[in-house]
């Protein structure tokens, strides 16, 4: 049989990349421009040995919050959290992080931690699986339906139309459709690419 999703500890960007611990914490390094490696900077990371290691700070997620999932976009990244909620940070241009608006996220202290919010999903609805490509962001839900943001020029979020969702255009949450993957389809494992996205079936 199939597993429900696939997690790798490891996610790469165009040119960031970050690692779940073991202990559930994301650390990030590479290009930081959006603030795409969550240390509330827009300072590079891992340019020099004395960046790495110990001296690399871990996202800030939330008092007391872990990581369980990770996924890098183009200039953003993503988290399934130990409560199955979605935090995202970094570029935002087309609403990439759900969030119901198009500023970016991680560049500054004060947006991460407690302060970043999570994605409206939908009521009661949490996540199983994410996968972020270019500038969108798509998960597997608890139903093992998939829910898409951000840009979508190409169609990519699945959702029948090129309109973008997450930016504030359109609404998320219980307004945020279902992709539709056929008569009593689920899907089990997603991935993202630059303006596509794939998933396997049940």
């Amino acid at each position: 049989g199939f597993k429900t999703s696939v997690t790798f500890p490891m996610t790469a960007g165009s040119a960031h990349s970050c690692y779940m611990l073991d202990n559930g914490s994301v650390k990030c390094w590479g290009s930081n421009t959006y603030g795409q490696l969550g240390l509330g900077n827009t300072t590079n990371q891992g340019v020099n040995s004395s960046e790495m290691g110990d001296n690399l700070d871990a996202v800030d997620l939330g008092s007391g919050i872990k990581a369980t999932a990770i996924a890098a976009g183009g200039n953003h990244t993503c988290a399934i959290l130990d409560n199955e909620s979605i935090k995202c940070w970094g570029y935002n241009v087309s609403g990439q992080l759900g969030l119901g608006d198009i500023n970016n996220r991680g560049d500054n202290s004060s947006r991460m931690g407690d302060s970043l919010p999570a994605v409206d999903l939908g009521s009661g609805i949490t996540a199983k699986a994410i996968a972020a490509g270019g500038n969108h962001t798509c998960a597997i839900l608890d139903n093992e339906s998939i829910k898409c943001w951000g840009k979508n020029a190409s169609g990519q979020l699945g959702i029948g139309d090129t309109n973008n969702r997450g930016d504030g255009s359109n609404p998320m949450g219980d307004s945020l459709p279902v992709v539709d993957l056929g008569s009593e389809r689920t899907a089990k494992v997603i991935v993202a690419g630059g303006s596509h996205t794939c998933t396997i079936l049940d």
